[in-house]
């Protein structure tokens, strides 16, 4: 399993602007919701696809969960709501959220939880 440090050190890999747009032209988003990323990284990726379906009729309340302090800070900024903390330390209630975006950071024990 790997250690919290590792995963700092590993560095921080934002998923691009161009793949949100791909992201968005998939989705077909009806009525409001609450969105989580609990790898927000900066929370730019959840605030784009959010931003793209947010208007007077829907309203997307964005969640995210960063590890690194300053990546947190940065993702408050964007988001509705951002906790810097592991991901692992959380604890989310059944059908709590309507969209869960997933790009965690790959490593070797997430290949033992896809194994």
């Amino acid at each position: 399993m790997s250690h919290i440090g590792n995963k700092l050190k590993a560095g921080f890999f934002a998923t691009p602007e161009i793949q949100g747009e791909y992201i968005i032209k998939l989705l077909n988003v009806e009525g409001s919701g609450v969105w989580f990323d609990p790898t927000c990284g900066e929370g730019e990726i959840l605030n784009q696809l959010a931003a793209a379906f947010n208007n007077e009729e829907t309203i997307i309340n964005t969640y995210g969960v960063e590890l690194d302090r300053r990546r947190a800070e940065r993702a408050s900024k964007l988001l509705n709501h951002c906790i810097n903390a592991p991901i692992e330390s959380m604890v989310i209630q059944n059908e709590a959220v309507s969209f869960l975006f997933l790009n965690p950071p790959y490593d070797f024990a997430c290949a033992l939880f896809l194994a």
